[in-house]
């Protein structure tokens, strides 16, 4: 059998076409088709995209590959039936475009809604189509009508899932008080982003803008190539106490922040099992957490050199009580009176009850175990001046530092030696300050240490908190140390 022309090619339904016995219907063989027929028929069995032709006053239907799983379990009975006892079950909304068509007015829909029985059961199904009508040439009547189509019901219901998966995540970031946020697509572009994330990058306008757009300057830093790989691979990225350099108000310098974070990938479908659609991102700015962290590391050094140095003090007390004790009895009360000295200096140091202590006060309490009468080893001399709880603090550890230095190596070792301290008024850099001086004399030969330990990165880390330039000498008449600090009213 010669095969007309128009029906070559068209895969499973070219050759459906082909077979079937169009004589038995109003159509009639496809050899008295009209002209106009003939061309649809041939391009629609080229094409790829889904198209049916409805035609003829029963209008029925020719269709394509791409049509046909449109049909669902109605395909390949739906060839050369009429449209309207295809489409029965959807007739009600579907018909009207037909009858539409068929009265010479085109229909184009980029979203239309059907409940549709396919494959035994009613389902939900959408589609983006146009109905065209195809008019007789000469007299100008409908003939038929040729439609193109798109089903679209994956997209929608994805669309619609995302729509519900975000009001279930913006009701969980309202609840959260970690920084949160969404990103959509491979732009990575702000979708969702709580207060807590808007408070972290400094309220930004950053919805609806791409990630290397909004932040800028964490692109430098990998953080959108890490966003890269989770979406692409679909695989989590978790990150601890990672430095992240970032901008706080429009024109503030960066500003270095420690965070916990996860990226992670956000699927499509059912179950979630589909394809990387964007990313839900969880930070958590633990800056403050690891400092804390790094200063109990701190003072649990503190303690320990504290501890050791409280042993060497005690027994350098036992020692010059009992080489200078007349007896006994006067052994025991220096021992006593001695120790009862360190202790009241001991708990000043670890409880720090008052909130404000006065420069004196604190130089005093720190030094009088090493005295042995007023004004014997030790020269003080400043004007009337307080520092806050933390400066008082880190002020009396230095003071004890070098006080039990010098009874270990320099003036207080000796008998003859002193110990010079003062304080005043300076200033840093155009700032008001304190500066306190501490200068032994009459003592052994001093030099610098061969070893940098706790002691010496206690006193020349200056006090805690605060804007301070210390300095030390190991002059060959004794050691000099001086510590300038900047005055703030919340502390000092």
């Amino acid at each position: 059998m010669t095969v007309l022309s128009f029906l070559s090619g068209g895969g499973e339904m070219g050759a459906r076409i082909r077979a079937f016995d169009w004589a038995s219907t109003a159509l009639g063989a496809p050899e008295s088709w009209p002209e106009t027929l003939r061309t649809l028929v041939q391009v629609m069995l080229a094409a790829r995209q889904p198209m049916f032709i409805a035609w003829g006053p029963e209008r029925r239907m020719l269709y394509n590959d791409g049509y046909a799983p449109l049909c669902g379990n109605k395909h390949p009975w739906a060839l050369g039936r009429p449209f309207d006892e295809v489409w029965a079950d959807i007739i009600g909304d579907v018909g009207p475009i037909m009858d539409a068509a068929y009265a010479g007015i085109p229909t184009y829909m980029d979203d239309i809604q059907f409940v549709m029985r396919r494959f035994g059961h009613d389902e939900e199904t959408h589609f983006s189509f146009g109905y065209t009508p195809v008019k007789d040439e000469r007299t100008g009547a409908v003939q038929g009508m040729f439609c193109t189509c798109l089903e679209t019901t994956a997209e929608v219901l994805l669309s619609r899932e995302r729509e519900r998966e975000i009001l279930r995540l913006r009701e969980l970031f309202r609840q959260t008080p970690s920084a949160t946020a969404v990103l959509n697509g491979p732009d990575h572009v702000f979708e969702i982003a709580n207060a807590a994330y808007l408070a972290l990058i400094g309220d930004r306008p950053i919805i609806g803008k791409p990630v290397a757009v909004a932040l800028p300057e964490i692109v430098d830093q990998g953080f959108v190539t890490t966003l890269d790989t989770v979406y692409r691979t679909g695989e989590t990225y978790v990150g601890q106490s990672v430095p992240v350099r970032l901008r706080r108000a429009p024109d503030a310098a960066l500003e270095t922040r420690l965070l916990d974070f996860v990226y992670q990938p956000i699927r499509g479908g059912g179950g979630g099992a589909g394809p990387v659609y964007g990313i839900f991102v969880q930070a958590t700015d633990v800056t403050e957490q690891r400092q804390a962290e790094q200063m109990q590391t701190l003072l649990n050094q503190e303690l320990s050199h504290r501890m050791k140095n409280q042993i060497a003090v005690v027994q350098s007390i036992v020692l010059q009580s009992l080489r200078g004790a007349t007896g006994l009895e006067d052994a025991r009360s220096k021992i006593t009176s001695r120790l009862g000295v360190l202790a009241r200096a001991h708990d000043m140091l670890l409880t720090g009850r008052s909130e404000r202590a006065r420069i004196a006060d604190i130089v005093a309490s720190s030094i009088s175990l090493h005295e042995e009468g007023p004004g014997r080893r030790f020269t003080i001399a400043g004007p009337d001046m307080e520092f806050g709880a933390q400066a008082a603090m880190s002020l009396a550890l230095i003071v004890q530092e070098l006080s039990t230095n010098a009874a270990k190596y320099g003036a207080l070792s000796v008998p003859d030696g002193q110990v010079h301290v003062t304080w005043g008024d300076a200033e840093i850099d155009g700032q008001s300050a304190i500066v306190f001086r501490w200068r032994e004399i009459d003592g052994p030969p001093v030099a610098p240490p061969t070893a940098r330990g706790f002691g010496s990165r206690l006193l020349m880390g200056g006090i805690s908190g605060a804007v301070s330039h210390p300095t030390m000498d190991f002059a060959s008449d004794g050691l000099r140390y001086e510590l300038r600090v900047v005055v703030n009213p919340t502390e000092t």
